[in-house]
């Protein structure tokens, strides 16, 4: 009995080659679920304190406009009561400052837009009628009203806080107002700072037209933002949280909310980077804590492994000396303690030489075709590799049944197998003892000629052509057949360049008419 030479990895070692992987496998899914799972819980997190932390300073916002209007409210009922005695004018923008030390100027207009008071004083605007747009649309509004952001006739950055004036009787007087100076610390940042921010998170405000109010920056404060999709989004009246890029590409956890009473967007962000900082401690913690419990697995699997893998290597051994004396005494002296090992052991006693036999005739099996018991495909390929190695010149005949199609639909595949065989008895007939006649699949056949020129191999196609063609096939009238024919040659040096050249010789035979042979050089057309 020949002997084989063990293979160069025992079976402990692919059982630990395995194991290894899996749990390399299984650690990786677990890092990597962990990783997301841990990820996607500071992103959320992030998200959810930046809209909490945007609503909280736009409901701060609000809440103080709503106080500067209900104040500036009380002020204008006054002011209707007494629109024509100065004094009061200077009484009242004096309280309203001095009341409230956030607004740094505190104005009376009448409806024509003419300065009738200014506190702190500026007799350059006393008496001149303001023009700017704000101040305009403020008084066409003829309602409670906060302006957009605007540079005054000094230089100032402001946000206008109006409320009318009206008299007793309804009549529209004109407004009193109170303004902001935006690039100075005032209420935005103390509203902004009540609140605490987290680490790397800032806020930032825009009016309507995207021009900063508040930044951390102070140098941006009254820069115009050339598109923010946050802000856009907080304009519209939403409240949420977006993943965005900043104006730097630097990718953002953004909240934000809107500032209903005067339309301004308020959007606190944190770089994404930075709200995944702790992830990198995180997963490292985590892999620490793995790695002692991973090991004293391992080792345990490698004790298991041996244990279970020395009879099956005694089996294996023992399976290389079968035509020894001694083989049944070795195989009784193993100790196949698993009833794996036992039934491997048994069938060793018992069955090689049946199982040899078997695995005989299933290998003539395996390379014949089971209808026609011509050569298989698996066969044609070792012989094709067996002429490819040798170097020896040879030829191949593509052969395909013209309409067998039309057999089978008419007569039925019982007859259509009938055919088959016939089919492939007459190409038997017409081989030599060292060709290989093999059906390549339904009713197309290969026939290999080794040693032979291309004209004798065209010869012995159309001796087959015409054999089929003359043949009496029971329960069919007639049967013809097509065939390419190629020689191993420069330009077809290797078998798959043979058989596809020979496959498109074939076309070409079925596409001039059927029924003939067509030869890599030369055309040898049927005898009609």
């Amino acid at each position: 009995m020949k002997k084989f030479a063990p293979a160069s990895i025992s079976l402990r070692g692919l059982i630990l080659i395995f194991v290894f992987l899996a749990v390399i496998a299984t650690l990786c899914n677990s890092l990597f679920v962990a990783y997301e799972v841990q990820r996607d819980a500071l992103i959320t997190s992030a998200l959810k304190a930046n809209r909490a932390y945007a609503f909280k300073v736009a409901s701060g916002i609000d809440e103080f406009l709503r106080s500067v209007h209900e104040r500036l409210s009380y002020s204008s009922e006054v002011l209707g009561r007494h629109f024509n005695d100065p004094k009061v004018f200077k009484d009242e923008v004096r309280r309203m400052q001095a009341q409230d030390s956030e607004l740094n100027s505190v104005m009376v207009i009448d409806a024509a837009g003419k300065a009738l008071q200014l506190y702190p004083e500026q007799p350059a605007i006393v008496g001149t009628t303001l023009v700017s747009d704000e101040i305009q649309e403020a008084l066409k509004a003829q309602r409670p009203l906060v302006s957009r952001a605007y540079e005054t006739v000094t230089g100032n950055l402001i946000v206008f806080i109006s409320q009318p004036v009206r008299s007793p009787s309804g009549e529209y007087l004109g407004l009193i107002g109170a303004s902001i100076f935006i690039k100075q610390r005032g209420v935005l940042h103390t509203l902004i700072a009540s609140h605490a921010l987290l680490d790397g998170t800032y806020a930032f405000v825009t009016d309507d037209n995207r021009r900063l109010l508040y930044h951390w920056d102070e140098h941006r404060i009254g820069d115009v933002l050339p598109f923010s999709p946050t802000v856009d989004a907080a304009l519209l009246g939403e409240r949420g949280t977006m993943e965005a890029d900043n104006y730097r590409g630097i990718a953002m956890l953004a909240g934000y909310a809107r500032v209903e009473r005067a339309n301004w967007a308020v959007v606190t962000q944190q770089p994404r980077d930075q709200a995944l900082a702790p992830l990198a401690t995180l997963m490292r913690n985590m892999l620490v804590n793995i790695i002692a419990p991973g090991l004293i697995g391992l080792v345990l699997i490698l004790l298991g492994a041996t244990l279970i893998t020395r009879p099956l290597r005694q089996l294996a051994n023992s399976a290389t000396q079968l035509s020894a004396p001694e083989a049944t005494e070795r195989l009784g002296s193993i100790n196949a303690w698993y009833a794996e090992a036992a039934a491997i052991r048994s069938a060793l006693l018992n069955s090689v030489q049946l199982l040899q036999q078997k695995l005989g005739r299933l290998r003539r099996a395996a390379e014949s075709d089971a209808l026609t018991g011509l050569a298989n495909r698996r066969a044609m390929d070792e012989g094709l590799r067996a002429l490819d190695q040798s170097g020896q010149h040879y030829c191949a005949l593509a052969l395909d049944i013209d309409r067998f199609k039309r057999v089978n639909d008419t007569y039925g595949h019982d007859v259509g197998d009938l055919v088959l065989k016939q089919v492939a008895s007459i190409i038997q007939e017409h081989s030599r003892a060292e060709d290989l006649a093999c059906r390549a699949g339904g009713e197309e056949f290969t026939l290999l000629l080794p040693g032979i020129s291309l004209a004798t191999a065209g010869e012995v196609a159309e001796r087959i052509r015409v054999a089929i063609a003359t043949a009496v096939f029971e329960q069919i009238e007639s049967l013809t057949i097509s065939i390419g024919v190629a020689c191993r040659s420069d330009e077809t040096p290797t078998p798959e360049t043979i058989l596809k050249h020979a496959d498109e010789l074939l076309y070409q035979a079925k596409q001039t008419g059927r029924n003939r042979v067509v030869v890599q050089t030369l055309a040898v057309n049927a005898i009609e």
